[in-house]
């Protein structure tokens, strides 16, 4: 009955997402006609969707990064369904509607299914992203990895006639701008600078960019350090961007992409830990032991063709892609594998993929398209301890996967998707020895291949019920090896074919309505429900968190909604809900803080006239707490403990002064609220228990030219 109640909840209400829009941005703004290329490979209007889209647009984020420029933050204050983030290098925790998430640049996948690094979210900087386009639910156009939905960064290209334009950004940031130690490091002081060139030269054109970020020390509400320990304070941020293209003619043109990024921290401090529900773990000055943590390298590229009019009614859209990361974690004293360490994710792949569209018509009246195509995928990833004692071996996957998508435009108000994907994978495991922490006993492990086929479906219906009304559902089966590696380096057999390697295969369900009741009223909402055989769970073991392969299932409403009041007013609204249960042998369990995020209410109130912009945003995270006290202990299990409460505030604004010059500031956590991470709060270790950040002050200046 509870879930009957949630979704008559989510119809009455039926609130709707509005996404603002620059004045040279592609989506109109204060329309819900968006264009969106993710959730189908090939251009829709979003009020033709058949599953929950949101898309970030390039003014939108702009916004966000002067409260905080940490992706993590934007995506979770952003978009209904994503998890609150954790103030921290890992994106661990930060779930899209309970489920992990397939993180892309461009098309580029991030995320690994042979070993997941946690860091996916953060491997871009927003000054280079035009909009982000997140699509919720399983989505099986896209195959592995995508059991949660997709997260695409689209990058920015040139949208300048002139040979050269540009735009020039300082900003600086902290803790406290009215006291002399501002620019102290204890101050929490930090900066960033921005350049970008871009322009057009005949028939070519191109976009540079370069950021350079510097965290200060992190301080919570109080003033204390924070934990420096997987923490983003005292961090350089490295982004440098390029994309450069050729218009062959009007139909056709080619294009090459490189991105690089790196966030290394750099820290003075070393952990003081504290004790789970009573102190906080901080920061306390002293020698770090181990290399610097953080992701050394990401390097994303790719190489393009793509034809509007490549045969009779069909466009071509193909790439070469590449990635290569190199990211390192925090040292770990003994016991941890017996002798302590320092663990680091390797990953390199190697990508085609190509997208044919195929238009069919009656007269000038279109019927049905087709999307059809193959992608083709080479990945090595391992991890090994930076002195060089492997944890996981280099694991080498081999992925081939055709598919096709159709649309069938049934009536003018009914329109019908249907696709099906065929994923073959092979993953070749060398023979290798497990590397145990404390008393563990290493086996050793006779490698080999594994081999998964999977055939993937999808199906919806979009139907416009009147002028201000859309109502979609859909049905998307996803499928994903899930961190194989994490699995591989628990191994208690040393027979491969003995390990429980089987694919995670989610079935997700969704129903939503979209509704622009009049020019100044945006409503939607949603309910959804997946399910899977092998669950996903993170649990504890030994120190570690490991897969509970046990069957699982998530349920939850979002609802939005957007007001215009005034010309130039904006206020909206968006409540997540969702929960989580598996089925064990003495009935059905909830999942615990890993998968499933407390529910939350983000608000907000814009304000924009020609060169005044003001923004206020109130994020309220609600209380979960679903298990109870170990009975012998007295304390918590891993992952159940209870997620309290807490509100902040947060304030951005910018005033243009001329054509080309523009001031910003930014406030995160306006009343500087003391509060816990909820990850911090659910993890329950004495070591992770930390806060969020206090208030901190970001003053920017832009010049464009």
């Amino acid at each position: 009955m509870g879930n009957i109640n949630y979704f008559l909840m989510a119809v009455s209400f039926s609130p709707a997402v509005y996404f603002a829009q620059e004045k040279n941005d592609s989506i109109k703004s204060n329309n819900l006609d968006e264009v969106i290329i993710t959730a189908t490979r090939s251009p829709e209007m979003l009020t033709k969707s058949t599953s929950t889209v949101s898309v970030i647009n390039r003014k939108q984020i702009a916004e966000q990064s002067m409260i905080s420029p940490d992706l993590s933050n934007i995506l979770a204050n952003a978009v209904p369904g994503m998890a609150f983030g954790n103030n921290q290098m890992g994106n661990r925790g930060q779930t899209l509607r309970g489920r992990d998430v397939l993180v892309m640049i461009d098309g580029i996948p991030q995320s690994s299914p042979l070993r997941k690094t946690d860091r996916n979210i953060r491997t871009i900087d927003p000054a280079v992203i035009e909009r982000i386009e997140v699509v919720k639910g399983a989505t099986s156009i896209y195959g592995n990895g995508a059991e949660g939905g997709i997260i695409n960064y689209i990058t920015k290209q040139n949208s300048s006639n002139k040979r050269i334009s540009g735009n020039t950004t300082f900003s600086f940031t902290s803790h406290d701008l009215f006291n002399n130690k501002m620019f102290k490091s204890e101050g929490g002081a930090g900066y960033r600078v921005s350049q970008s060139l871009y322009g057009k030269l005949s028939k070519w054109d191109y976009f540079v960019n370069y950021d350079f970020t510097r965290n200060g020390v992190r301080l919570d509400g109080d003033g204390l350090v924070q934990n420096p320990r997987y923490g983003l304070g005292e961090t350089n941020i490295n982004n440098a961007f390029a994309k450069i293209g050729y218009n062959i003619n009007q139909d056709s043109r080619l294009e090459v992409m490189y991105n690089y990024f790196s966030s290394l921290q750099d820290s003075k401090y070393i952990l003081d830990k504290g004790k789970y529900g009573e102190t906080p773990s901080l920061g306390m000055l002293g020698d770090r032991t181990g290399v610097k943590e953080g992701t050394r390298y990401n390097h994303n590229g790719y190489f393009s063709y793509k034809n509007k009019n490549i045969f009779r009614n069909t466009s071509l859209n193909t790439s070469l892609y590449f990635q290569d990361l190199y990211t390192i974690y925090d040292y770990r004293e003994p016991p941890r594998w017996k002798t302590g360490g320092q663990s680091t994710i390797t990953e390199k792949k190697y990508g085609f993929r190509t997208d044919f569209t195929t238009l069919f018509k009656e007269g000038n009246t279109s019927v049905m398209s087709l999307t059809y195509g193959v992608d083709a995928l080479k990945e090595n990833t391992s991890q090994p301890l930076v002195d060089g004692r492997v944890w996981v071996p280099e694991l080498e996957l081999l992925s081939f996967a055709p598919f096709v998508q159709s649309k069938i435009f049934i009536t003018d108000d009914l329109t019908m998707k249907a696709g099906v994907r065929w994923d073959w994978i092979q993953v070749s495991v060398p023979d290798y020895t497990t590397l145990p922490s404390g008393k563990g006993v290493p086996y050793d492990v006779e490698g080999g291949k594994l081999k998964y086929t999977n055939w993937s479906y999808n199906v919806g219906l979009n139907y416009h019920l009147a002028d201000p009304l859309q109502i979609y559902t859909s049905y998307s089966r996803g499928f994903s090896i899930y961190d194989l590696g994490r699995t591989l380096r628990d191994a208690k057999s040393n027979v491969l074919s003995e390990i429980e390697t089987k694919p995670v295969v989610v079935d997700s369900y969704e129903i939503g309505i979209n509704s622009k009741i009049s020019d100044w009223l945006n409503l939607s909402a949603s309910y959804f429900y997946n399910y899977t055989q092998l669950g996903t769970e993170l649990v504890p073991l030994n120190g570690f968190w490991t897969v509970d392969r046990t069957p699982q299932y998530v349920q939850g409403v979002e609802i939005t909604a957007d007001v215009f009041p005034l010309k130039g007013l904006n206020i909206g609204g968006a409540y997540t809900y969702q929960e989580g249960k598996k089925y064990e042998e003495d009935g059905k369990k909830y999942l615990n803080g890993t998968s499933i995020a407390a529910p939350r209410l983000n608000t907000y109130v814009k304000y924009d006239s020609n060169k005044l912009h003001l923004g206020v945003y109130y994020l309220q995270s609600f209380e979960r707490d679903r298990f109870e006290p170990n009975a012998t202990t007295g304390k918590y299990e891993e992952g159940q403990g209870p997620v309290r409460s807490f509100g902040l505030f947060n304030f951005e604004g910018s005033y243009k002064i001329n054509k080309t010059l523009k001031v910003g500031l930014g406030i995160e956590n306006v009343l500087n609220k003391t509060y816990y991470t909820p990850t911090s709060m659910f993890t329950v270790r004495d070591a992770e228990y930390v806060r969020g950040n206090g208030r901190y002050y970001t003053v920017s200046l832009s010049f464009s030219y």
